[in-house]
């Protein structure tokens, strides 16, 4: 995927985050390594970071984040200087680490557009002024379960024509507009 001989390993290593699909963000890369992104930035910043190879350990939380957006972890660990034999038990090992997800075949049925429209209103509530989007997906994403419980569990009777759905009952909002809401 890249040229060997570079000076930096930086350059390699931003490029390997810019195709990752979904996209990853320096900030969210920074984020998931659990540093600053000012830190991680150093990494993928030629005129800072001048070794020619990642610390592995780096390497290795590297390939974990990245595998996840379609980065193999060979050519993560590769950053780290690892050749030939050196990189599959590398990448096999990040690949192993990595949760299994299980598909399943589920009927849902989902409320009414008016329980729905509802819920989403009150959990509109909870989201400050201001906030930005990745702050009001944050805010949903954490109350969309206490939401769907709000409305109680649905389940419909398969003899019956129009089911009817339990009224939504909004969570409680926070005290202020810091404190950040606990599912």
């Amino acid at each position: 995927m890249y040229a060997r001989g570079m000076s930096s390993v930086a350059p390699l290593l931003k490029q390997l985050r810019l195709t990752a699909v979904p996209s990853i963000s320096l900030r969210k890369t920074a984020e998931k390594l659990g540093v600053g992104p000012s830190t991680y930035a150093v990494y993928e910043n030629a005129n800072l970071y001048k070794k020619p190879h990642l610390p592995i350990d780096l390497a290795r939380k590297l390939a974990a984040i990245f595998a996840d957006h379609g980065i193999e972890p060979a050519e993560v660990m590769k950053l780290a200087g690892l050749v030939g034999e050196e990189v599959a038990p590398e990448a096999a090992a990040v690949e192993a680490a990595r949760p299994t997800i299980q598909y399943v075949p589920l009927q849902v049925a989902l409320p009414s557009e008016g329980a729905l429209r509802d819920m989403f209103h009150s959990l509109l509530a909870l989201v400050p002024e201001g906030a930005s989007r990745a702050e009001i997906a944050e805010i949903l994403a954490r109350w969309l379960p206490t939401g769907f419980a709000g409305i109680g569990p649905y389940l419909p009777d398969p003899s019956a024509n129009a089911p009817t759905v339990p009224e939504f009952r909004p969570p409680a909002a926070p005290a202020n507009d810091h404190a950040s809401p606990q599912a």
